[in-house]
């Protein structure tokens, strides 16, 4: 029998979060407070490709790790895995806005170096192609040596690719953190 999994997907607010949660889990999803804070959890259901099933959590909007707001600690906690009757996640969704990638990056290093499994999610894509931006999401892959998977979750576009990515993250959630920064 496999154990409960989970994934989070973390990124600066605004960055599609939330239209990725909604893209993935479609309308199986649970809202409440986090205990003490008047921050949401929203919670779903992830079907992955071999057909198992993770929980998935749309943790609040962060700009940093070093918590300045309540939905940051929030945030840190969970993902650090100190956050009381929350279990750390197996696998971090890191969701970077394509169009303001230079400013988001400096978050996904911070989580990065946590050493978690982590996906990114390059969302919005097509408002950074629209903008005159050149993306190279492989050599993104190789500068963060995580997958890369661009989307845009309002047009479902890239969900089933970044589904698989997740499914691949997770067959190595229990592996000793590699990364060295």
């Amino acid at each position: 029998m496999s154990r409960h999994r989970t994934a989070a997907l973390v990124g600066n607010p605004n960055s599609g979060k939330s239209a990725l949660f909604n893209a993935l889990t479609g309308a199986r999803q649970k809202i409440a407070n986090y205990p003490g804070v008047t921050v949401e959890r929203k919670a779903g259901r992830l079907t992955l490709p071999s057909g198992e099933s993770v929980e998935l959590l749309d943790l609040p909007g962060s700009y940093s790790l070093d918590s300045a707001s309540p939905d940051e600690e929030v945030t840190r906690q969970v993902v650090e895995g100190t956050f009381e009757g929350e279990k750390v996640p197996d696998v971090l969704v890191l969701v970077l806005d394509a169009a303001n990638l230079e400013q988001h990056l400096v978050f996904a290093q911070e989580v990065l170096e946590l050493g978690r499994p982590t996906v990114v999610a390059l969302n919005m894509v097509d408002l950074a192609e629209r903008d005159g931006l050149t993306l190279d999401p492989a050599a993104l892959s190789a500068a963060l040596g995580v997958a890369v998977v661009p989307t845009v979750a309002v047009r479902r576009k890239g969900i089933a690719e970044l589904g698989q990515a997740i499914a691949e993250a997770e067959r190595h959630a229990d592996e000793e953190p590699q990364r060295q920064w």
